[in-house]
C-alpha cells in the first residue's frame, strides 16, 4: 500500500439551531492529490462505513480510492461519532445538507490544510439523499456518488427500518438521554444487508460499532422524492444499488433489472446537462460497502472518477 498521510480535522460548521464541528479523516496520498472525495455515511454509520475495522483489503473504501491516487475525507454527519450532538430535534435533512456543505466549501478553500481542484461528493443511503441537497446547492461539487440510495423508495421497508429504530436513551451501550435520538433495535443489523452476501463477522462488529441517528432525518428527507431537487444537478452522477436492496431495490422503488435500467430510471431526476450513469450489483444488499461484493464497487465508483473528474 502507497503511503498516505492521515490528519484528523474539525470543521466549523453553523446549522438551523445552533454551531458545532464535524469531525472528519482527511486522508491524502503522499505525493498530493487534485481531487478529494468527501464520504458521507448513511443512518446510524459514522465514518467507519468508509473504513471498516476488519479486513481492509475489502471493506476499505477509504484504502482503495487512496491507493487509485485520491484524497479523501470521511466525516461523521452532524450527530453521529464526534461530531457535534444538537438536540435531536434539529437533526433533519436540511441540516445535515447545511453542515456536508460546510465540508465541501472547506475542501476547496484550503482550511483543512490543502485546496483542492474537485469534490467528488459519495454517498451512501441517507448520506446520498443528504448529498443529493448539496450537490443541488453548491457549486464547488464536481461530480456526485450515490450509493444504497435512489429517488424511489419501498415505503413499507422504510417503514420497518423506522418502527426498528427505537430512541437510544433505552440502550445502555449509548450515553444519549435526548429521546429524539435512535439506532437500530439490538441484532436488527442484518435487515441491512443481504446475508448471503455478508460476513457475519462484519454484521456483528457493525452492530457493535453502530451510532444513533435522529428521529427526524428520515421524514425530514422525504420530500426528496417530490420536489425535483436534483433538476438543477448538472455534473456526472452514478448511481450503485444492490440488486437486493430492501429499501431501494424492491416492490415500488427503483428500477434495477440492469445498469441501463437503473440509468434511464434516475436519469429523469438531474438536470439536462449532467451524465447519469449506474451499477447495479447481483446479489448485492443495501451495505454495498459492507457485503462481499465491495470490491466489484469500488472498481466502479473509481471508474466513473477517473472518467469524468481524475485525480
Amino acid at each position: 500500500m502507497s503511503e498516505v498521510v492521515t490528519t484528523e480535522v474539525s470543521i466549523p460548521v453553523r446549522f438551523k439551531g445552533g454551531t458545532g464541528q464535524l469531525g472528519g479523516t482527511l486522508s491524502i496520498p503522499a505525493g498530493g492529490a487534485r481531487t478529494v472525495q468527501l464520504l458521507v455515511h448513511g443512518y446510524s454509520y459514522s465514518r467507519y462505513y468508509w473504513d471498516f475495522p476488519f479486513q481492509a483489503e475489502t471493506y476499505s473504501y477509504v484504502r482503495r480510492a487512496t491507493e487509485a491516487g485520491y484524497a479523501t475525507l470521511a466525516i461523521d454527519r452532524l450527530g453521529d461519532g464526534v461530531s457535534t450532538r444538537p438536540p435531536g430535534r434539529w437533526l433533519t435533512w436540511g441540516n445535515a445538507a447545511l453542515t456536508v456543505a460546510a465540508a465541501v466549501s472547506a475542501l476547496r478553500n484550503g482550511s483543512l490544510g490543502a485546496a483542492f481542484e474537485n469534490v467528488v461528493l459519495v454517498g451512501h443511503s441517507y448520506g446520498s439523499v443528504t448529498s443529493y441537497l448539496v450537490a443541488a446547492r453548491h457549486p464547488g461539487v464536481t461530480a456526485l456518488i450515490a450509493t444504497g440510495a435512489a429517488h424511489r423508495v419501498n415505503f413499507a421497508r422504510m417503514t420497518q427500518l423506522i418502527l426498528n429504530s427505537p430512541p437510544v436513551s433505552r440502550n445502555p451501550d449509548f450515553d444519549v438521554t435526548d429521546p429524539m435520538y435512535v439506532t437500530t433495535r439490538r441484532d436488527w443489523r442484518g435487515f441491512l444487508y443481504n446475508e448471503a452476501n455478508a460476513d457475519p463477522e462484519v454484521i456483528a462488529a457493525d452492530e457493535k460499532l453502530k451510532q444513533t441517528a435522529g428521529m427526524l432525518e428520515i421524514p425530514s428527507a422525504l420530500p426528496y422524492l417530490v420536489n425535483g431537487v436534483n433538476k438543477a444537478t448538472d455534473i456526472p452522477v452514478l448511481t450503485v444499488i444492490g440488486d437486493e436492496d430492501q429499501l431501494f431495490a424492491s416492490w415500488g422503488a427503483a428500477d434495477c433489472s440492469s445498469d441501463a435500467a437503473l440509468a434511464a430510471f434516475e436519469r429523469r431526476f438531474y438536470g439536462p446537462g449532467a451524465t447519469v450513469e449506474a451499477m447495479v450489483i447481483p446479489g448485492g444488499g443495501h451495505d454495498i460497502n459492507l457485503e462481499r461484493t465491495a470490491p466489484k464497487a469500488y472498481d466502479r465508483m473509481l471508474e466513473f472518477a477517473d472518467k469524468h473528474v481524475g485525480h
